[in-house]
């Protein structure tokens, strides 16, 4: 026989506290995983920018050296 305490699904403060606990966790592990994707993502903008950069020095190179020429 069930007690009215059973069935009004009266939770406990502690039970209570595990499932908060539970539920931070979970968000803490889905932010952790997001800062993690936004790392990946900077990591290869900036590694993309740094190549971009590279390349734009060796065309100014490459337009100074024409400039030379024409001048010449």
């Amino acid at each position: 026989m069930s007690s009215t305490y059973d069935e009004l699904n009266v939770r406990t403060t502690e039970e209570i506290l595990k499932n908060n606990v539970h539920d931070l966790q979970e968000q803490l592990v889905n932010a952790n995983k997001r800062v993690a994707s936004l790392r990946d993502t900077l990591n290869n903008i900036i590694n993309m920018h740094k190549d971009i950069e590279y390349k734009l020095q060796g065309i100014e190179i490459y337009v100074h050296d024409i400039k030379e020429l024409i001048d010449d």
